[in-house]
């Protein structure tokens, strides 16, 4: 059975990953009694965990209200409050310039994830249902004091007809693979993409993330690092483009 969205419920106590997890909890709870848990602090415990990916989004109802955390190299990225979550979704806004074909492909491109998702370790198909659907693995890295996390994603992709915009959808299978040793597996993540072509090499993006990460990680601090992972993605993703320049996806219209 999936676990559900809000539970935030770590590993058993036995586990190493509880241990790693519970252990960095300690220290960052020693260091507010003390008063010494600076900024710097507090992304080096997370900034690896926090920063998960990778590509992943919130169903729009869901949010309630966005306040803006990073508006830099034109690039926006916002925290959203969502219903019954700890966690905050992270919803991110830029331009792109590209095809629609060449983003299709690069993000069809599953191994190259390592070249620009932030802190992405290792990406492979685990089967390709269709041109439009795949289901994937990914590990994403974390600071030594936390254990690295994984996710299982099945990833579509569908153009709308009438305004050409390519919907994506990224959602997590948790218990499509048997888990690994010494690495969480993020029991919940969804994201979804909207990807609409302003000419014929400018596309503007929106991206949408909601993820429960698992572990003993406390909710507030990731929703205090979160927005650098997209930021950090997307940066390289309009960086790393480029090399797709001219491939095609058979069922993208541009």
């Amino acid at each position: 059975m999936m676990p559900e969205r809000n539970s935030f419920a770590p590993p058993p106590r036995g586990s190493i990953n509880y241990h790693k997890d519970a252990a960095m909890q300690r220290l960052i709870q020693n260091d507010l009694l003390q008063g010494t848990l600076t900024t710097s602090i507090l992304v080096k415990y997370l900034i690896g965990v926090c920063l998960l990916v990778f590509v992943h989004s919130i169903c729009v109802s869901a949010q309630t209200g966005c306040a803006l955390k990073i508006d830099k190299d034109s690039l926006k990225i916002y925290l959203c409050h969502v219903e019954e979550s700890k966690f905050k979704a992270v919803k991110t806004t830029f331009f792109v310039n590209s095809s629609l074909s060449e983003a299709a492909a690069m993000i069809l491109d599953i191994e190259g994830y390592v070249e620009w998702q932030y802190k992405t370790i290792s990406a492979n198909v685990v089967k390709k249902v269709s041109d439009r659907e795949i289901i994937y693995y990914t590990e994403v890295g974390a600071p030594i004091i936390t254990s690295n996390r994984d996710f299982v994603i099945r990833l579509t992709l569908n153009q709308d007809a009438l305004t050409k915009a390519l919907n994506v959808e990224a959602t997590s299978l948790p218990d499509y693979l048997p888990s690994k040793e010494k690495i969480v597996r993020v029991p919940f993540s969804t994201a979804r993409w909207t990807i609409t072509p302003v000419s014929a090499r400018r596309l503007f993006v929106e991206y949408y993330i909601e993820i429960d990460i698992g572990g003993a990680v406390p909710p507030w601090l990731v929703n205090v690092v979160a927005p650098g992972a997209p930021y950090e993605t997307f940066k390289a993703m309009r960086e790393k483009v480029g090399r797709y320049k001219g491939k095609t996806v058979p069922f993208i219209k541009n």
